[in-house]
């Protein structure tokens, strides 16, 4: 790849943070409160992820839900993780001197997901400091969601940069097809919630394994 990068952009959960025992966390309480009996594992919720918090609560209801019903109950948990959901949330190991190093290279850093935005900023923030990522970008009620390029793009123009002098990482297809959909380079990681073969079904321009080469690609 070469050197005309100016931007990276990351997914955050399964990309920067593993956000999985209070994402099912939460899950599991509503579905207790309203008397369903699915026993999820974590490797159950971590296919339920990446299409935002309402679908995965859908998913998580095993999509018998009204969308009364489901409109209800992702409010609910909304306000449960956002009380939660830096219980056990950490960055994965070798993240944040990855991003130390695209900062000192020049870099705009930009968080694109689909947690829901006010969660998004307040994880970020709270993990990473306020002054890491230029610009953060999570899903507004009403707005499209990723795979949908919408948000993606937004974050371009907030940095002042276009989708050819931009490469994203994620872990799971759905980013792989935002990337592909804002035209932006992808690159798939194998250390969140998705498998190799998923990410290498959606011919990302590379996979990587370890976020130690994150800033050998740009």
């Amino acid at each position: 790849m070469e050197n005309k990068i100016k931007c990276a952009v990351f997914d955050l959960d399964g990309t920067l943070v593993n956000t999985i025992d209070d994402l099912g966390a939460t899950c599991n309480t509503l579905l207790q409160k309203y008397g369903y009996k699915y026993e999820w594992n974590e490797a159950d919720y971590k296919k339920f992820v990446g299409n935002g918090a309402k679908k995965l609560v859908d998913r998580a209801f095993g999509g018998k839900l009204s969308e009364e019903e489901l409109s209800k109950i992702y409010a609910e948990f909304k306000v449960i993780y956002s009380e939660t959901m830096l219980d056990n949330a950490y960055a994965y190991d070798g993240i944040k001197e990855q991003l130390d190093i695209l900062k000192k290279a020049g870099l705009k850093l930009c968080v694109v997901t689909n947690k829901p935005n006010e969660a998004a900023k307040n994880m970020v923030e709270h993990i990473f400091g306020s002054d890491c990522f230029d610009f953060i970008s999570g899903v507004v009620d009403g707005k499209p969601t990723k795979p949908d390029p919408y948000s993606t793009l937004l974050a371009l123009e907030a940095v002042g940069c276009s989708p050819d002098e931009a490469i994203y990482f994620g872990d799971s297809n759905v980013d792989m097809k935002t990337a592909k959909n804002a035209k932006i380079e992808a690159v798939g990681v194998t250390w969140g919630f998705r498998s190799f073969e998923e990410l290498f079904a959606e011919h990302p321009s590379i996979i990587i394994d370890e976020p130690k080469y994150i800033s050998k690609l740009v």
